[in-house]
Formats: structure tokens, sequence, C-alpha cells
């Protein structure tokens, strides 16, 4: 009895805690519908719905793998517009870094290439993937780059998992970007992948083409493989441009999936769920059961795990594309990139238009000299206002602890 006594004491505060956070939700939500219901928005009540559902998905799942900070102004993100129906069918840049990597430019330049997406007329969802639990990880960088994404309009997203899985799981989450809640992304949205070292600058290259069902960028870049007993072409994972909803189906229908239901648990079942939320244990389910040891080893740049994405993206998609014959994709080419293996030199020039893409020096653009040359393709790129922006943001970021 003693023992019972204590867990029961011990559970209150949380569960005052919830219910206090569960009230203030639903005023928040109240207050929403209020504005717009006296106010002159039209409402699109199968977004008022998504607004609902996800905020209850959100306050159910506080406590679990998964953290959507863009929860900090969703409200403001969709109040905000005229007609609330405007955000439908718009077009979404996803990419991800993991919180311990060591190589401080995929996190530094998040804020930089969301804005060059938004230059190209995309939204951009960017996920942070590690192990949130550990003392101080979000370190004054971290949460300098973060600030600032939110500043351009980014959408934040937060996977937790093991430190050993954090490179692994920021590769492989775009693949199931069809997974995304509801309340960023809508079915019909279009979702595009990348990488946060990698920026558009022609953005003519990044429309899609009229009378199909999306585009692969620089499709012919990576040869082919063979698994499952027959030939893949390897697609890049930067980039591949679909609906949501077939970014999800490519999964759904999948012959691992199909595997997997056998014998399934209901827990396994409810990750296995087209409703199922992005998380560490939905991916690594799918993961395991086709690379299984691979998985759970040591990554290293080039070798076998190091491209898992783009394997088990190619053979989705390549699966996909044969069930459904009249599914039509654009496979285009790449133009001329401004690549960091050309050296820092070769990017101290006034005019960038021959490029199609940049290829992003990594913590070397810190330094300042190179930060200097980098501002050449800032101004080229960005009215005077972002770049002061961001020349504010380098100096924070080199002076902070």
């Amino acid at each position: 009895m003693l023992i019972n006594k204590i867990s029961l004491e011990t559970n209150q505060p949380t569960r005052s805690s919830r219910m206090k956070y569960t009230f203030l939700m639903l005023c928040l939500i109240l207050c929403g519908v209020s504005f717009v219901l006296y106010s002159n928005t039209t409402l699109d009540w199968k977004i008022l719905h998504s607004l609902i559902r996800n905020s209850l998905i959100i306050m159910s799942y506080s406590s679990e793998n998964v953290t959507f900070n863009y929860t900090d102004n969703i409200f403001e993100k969709f109040l905000n517009k005229n007609n609330i129906t405007s955000i439908e069918n718009r077009r979404f840049a996803i990419f991800a870094c993991s919180i311990h990597s060591t190589t401080h430019a995929y996190s530094f330049y998040t804020p930089i290439t969301a804005a060059s997406w938004k230059r190209a007329g995309y939204e951009t969802i960017v996920v942070f993937v590690g192990d949130f639990t550990m003392p101080n990880i979000l370190t004054s960088r971290l949460n300098l780059s973060r600030t600032y994404l939110k500043h351009i309009g980014a959408y934040l997203i937060d996977i937790q998992c093991n430190s050993s899985y954090a490179v692994k799981l920021s590769q492989l989450v775009r693949v199931f970007s069809g997974f995304l809640p509801d309340s960023i992304v809508h079915d019909n949205d279009d979702i595009l992948t990348s990488d946060s070292d990698l920026m558009p600058l022609k953005t003519s290259e990044y429309r899609p083409t009229n009378r199909t069902d999306g585009f692969i960028f620089n499709a012919f870049c990576c040869g082919s493989f063979h698994r499952r007993g027959r030939s893949y072409r390897m697609f890049p994972m930067g980039h591949i441009y679909l609906k949501k909803k077939v970014w999800r189906a490519i999964v759904i229908e999948s012959k691992q999936r199909s595997e997997l239901l056998v014998n399934a648990t209901d827990q396994i079942r409810h990750l296995l769920s087209e409703n199922a939320l992005l998380s560490f244990d939905m991916i690594s389910l799918y993961v395991r059961h086709e690379f299984k040891k691979i998985y759970e080893s040591r990554m290293t740049k080039g070798d076998s795990a190091w491209y898992m994405d783009q394997v088990l993206c190619s053979m989705l998609l390549t699966d996909y594309r044969e069930r459904h014959k009249d599914f039509k994709i654009h496979e285009r080419g790449r133009g001329s990139r401004l690549d960091r293996a050309s050296g820092i030199g070769y990017w101290n020039r006034d005019k960038f238009n021959q490029f199609g893409d940049a290829h992003l020096i990594h913590d070397d653009i810190l330094q300042q000299r190179n930060w200097k040359i980098f501002n050449k393709l800032l101004t080229a790129l960005f009215n005077q206002t972002l770049v002061n922006m961001f020349n504010d943001y380098h100096q924070q970021y080199m002076i902070a602890p």
C-alpha cells in the first residue's frame, strides 16, 4: 500500500501539468477560431479540423520522441492570411541535420538555405535529429540557428533518438516525408528533398513540369545497384519532388510494409499505419527490416550505411512507378554547380548566373576572409536587408560560447 501511495503522489504533479497544458492549448485554439469567425477571413473547415487534430496529437505525444517546434507560431502562420484556403498546394523543401554533428556547417547553413528555398518559391521544413535529453545538447550556436530559422519562417521538427543514430536518421527521415503532420503539409502539397548544405541558385530549375506528377533532379547521376534479386537505378536525395500523398504511398504500398505486416503485433501495426507519427521507431522499423545489421553498424561517409536513404528511396519509388503505369515523373539533369571542391577562390566572383546550385563549403566558411567572399553570393541572391541579417547571424555565431 505504501508503494501505491508514493506512486500516486508522484504522478499527481504530472497529471496536473498535463491538464493545465491541455486547457491552455484548448484556449489558444478557441481564441484562434474566434479571431477567424469575427474577421473577414474565409474559413476552410478542413484546415480548422487539421489544426485542432494536430494540436491534440501534439498534446498527446508531448512527452514522446517527436517535438513540433512550429507550434510556437502555427496560429500566426495560418491566421495572418486573408484567405486560409490560399495555403493549399504549396511547395516545401525538407532537409535535416544531426544535433551531434561535429561539422558546424550543417546546422549553421540552415537559415541561409531556408531563405534560398523561399526565394525559389518553397516553404522549408528543417528536421533536427538527436538525443535532446542530453544535458546542454542545444548549444548557444544551435539555438541561434534555430532562432534565425523561425525568423525566416521555416518549420522546425525535432526527432528524438540515440546519438549513434542521429546522422543516419537525418538522412533517412526525408524518405518518410509523407508522414509529416497535416498541420504543416497537406496531401496535395508538394515536397522536395534536399540537404542543408545545398542551395538552389537558378530558381527556374526547381519548377515542376506541366502534366507530370513530380520530378527527379540530377536523375542520371548515380548509376545502379542490385538488391532483392533485381537491378535498380540509384536516384539522388537532392532532389526528388513528389506530393505528400505520393511520398506516403510509396511506403504504404511497399513490399517492405507488406512483409512487416505478417504476424505483426498491435504495436507494430500502429507504427505501420498510414496515420503513424514521424518518429525514430517508425523509421527504424522499415530500415532495420530492409538493411538489418547495416542499420546498426557504425556509419562512415561513403560506406553501405551512408547510402541507405538513397537505396531505400530508389527502391520504393521504382516499385511504385511499376505499379502505377500512369504515374509520370520528369527525370531531369543538373546545370553547372558551384562546388566546394573547387575551393574558396573559385567562389570569389561577382556573377553567379551560370550556376544552377551551390554545394556549400563546410566549416572553413566561418573564417572571416572566407565569409567575406561568401557575401558575394549572398548579395547576388538576396536583398540588402537579408544580407545584413545573415552578417549579424554570422557575427553572433562566431562569438557564441
